[in-house]
């Protein structure tokens, strides 16, 4: 067995990002840029108005009073969209809306709460300081200045912020085609007639529903038996058009757990079984050459609680690097326990939790129903408590890390 650490790392240097593309806005959402976003121009691209109010020059309202407004001449409105105007004369103010090019000779905005228009004229009841109520050029970025970074995920703020570039399209990594075999002669569908010795298959949806979280398209889900011939050749199929094979079941050291000899046999090699870790102790991993590039294949073990920490802890981030994240986790976060947690030395442990803030500060304890086979306890939980190889005991009180659970990313 080797430490969760070391297998995390070694899935990782075999998870090589994708091939790019160039994609619309409109099916950019959960994609990762493959290049930086260089600002196109200054943002703002002009001085502008930040609220609805007058410009005015300082001097004009700097003795201004609410009992002694100053008395400006409204020289004009300017809405946002409009032309600039001609510059502002001294003792008069213009009218300006929310993103309005500021005109020249305007040194601050005041608000309108603090204005009132009668007869032609504005009155002003309250001093601004220069540069008040302005949104200046290039105040957030200048041209050439990387607006994004490369690896960033496109979410909506992030393509709105290309859009607000002028960017129609954007260059992004691959997504990987996915091939997953569940194994189990036990299984039958859900909806399908059960007899009292099978049971309904949730491997296969729980992975499938994971990898539509990633926005992975090109996915196939097969069951198979617990047999050598029709796993050799579902194995051979996937490893024919898949560039990850994630197979479910049967890797442990049970009499039908074929899934490494016969990963053997189509020339997998093993970079390794069994992790130090609990659930998911059996984890397989192994990559098969294909061309200029490695298929990742993952022998996830066939309890469903131990399939979804193992495909959140090793499986999730080499797709997500393939797919050009730029942060892959996990990302651990202290916490304080509340109620005692004990488990055996040797093993890093990954207990359900579920996490809340309580008097500022984060507090966390365990779901129920902690077996591999619970997924009551995975659905209820926020997040997975890491309790490191040498704990036996953590007491009530005491502090932890804790990662909290994303399918997304």
């Amino acid at each position: 067995m080797i430490s969760f650490a070391e297998a995390r790392a070694l899935a990782l240097a075999h998870a090589a990002p994708l091939g790019t593309e160039e994609v619309t806005l409109a099916q950019l959402l959960g994609r990762h840029l493959a290049e930086p976003i260089v600002a196109s121009f200054d943002m703002p691209l002009f001085d502008n108005s930040a609220m609805d109010g007058y410009g005015v020059k300082t001097a004009d309202v700097a003795e201004t009073t609410e009992e002694r407004p100053a008395r400006l001449t409204l020289q004009g409105v300017v809405r946002a969209g409009d032309a600039v105007t001609p510059e502002l004369a001294a003792g008069s103010a213009v009218k300006l809306l929310t993103g309005a090019m500021i005109p020249p000779g305007v040194e601050a905005v005041v608000m309108s709460e603090f204005t009132e228009e009668r007869e032609g004229a504005v009155l002003v009841t309250s001093p601004v300081k220069p540069g008040e109520n302005i949104r200046c050029k290039g105040e957030e970025y200048h041209e050439g200045d990387i607006a994004l970074p490369a690896g960033a995920r496109a979410t909506p703020p992030v393509i709105g912020l290309l859009a607000t570039f002028g960017y129609a399209s954007a260059r992004v990594h691959g997504r990987p085609r996915v091939a997953v075999l569940v194994t189990g002669s036990e299984l039958v569908s859900p909806g399908e007639p059960r007899e009292e010795f099978q049971i309904y298959d949730s491997n296969s949806a729980a992975l499938d529903s994971a990898l539509a979280a990633l926005g992975i398209t090109g996915r196939t889900v097969t069951r198979v038996s617990d047999e050598t011939a029709p796993l050799r050749a579902a194995l051979a199929e996937a490893l024919g058009s898949a560039d990850v094979v994630l197979a479910a079941g049967g890797v442990s050291v049970g009499e039908y757990d074929l899934v490494k000899d016969v990963c053997a046999e189509l020339g997998v090699e093993t970079r390794f079984w069994q992790v130090k870790m609990k659930p998911a102790k059996p984890v397989y991993f192994g990559t098969h050459a294909q061309g200029e590039r490695e298929q990742l294949v993952f022998g996830l073990p066939g309890n469903p609680v131990a399939v979804l920490v193992a495909f959140h802890e090793f499986v999730k981030p080499a797709l997500l690097k393939m797919m050009g994240a730029a942060e892959v986790g996990p990302m651990l976060v202290p916490a304080i326990v509340y109620a005692k947690l004990k488990k055996k030395r040797g093993r890093r442990e990954f207990v359900r939790g579920l996490a809340w803030a309580e008097e500022g500060r984060l507090c966390v304890k365990a779901t129920k129903g902690q077996g591999s086979h619970m997924l009551g306890g995975m659905a209820a939980a926020n997040c997975l408590i890491h309790l490191p190889p040498e704990a036996e005991v953590v007491a009530e009180g005491e502090r932890v890390e804790i990662e909290f659970i994303s399918w997304e990313q």
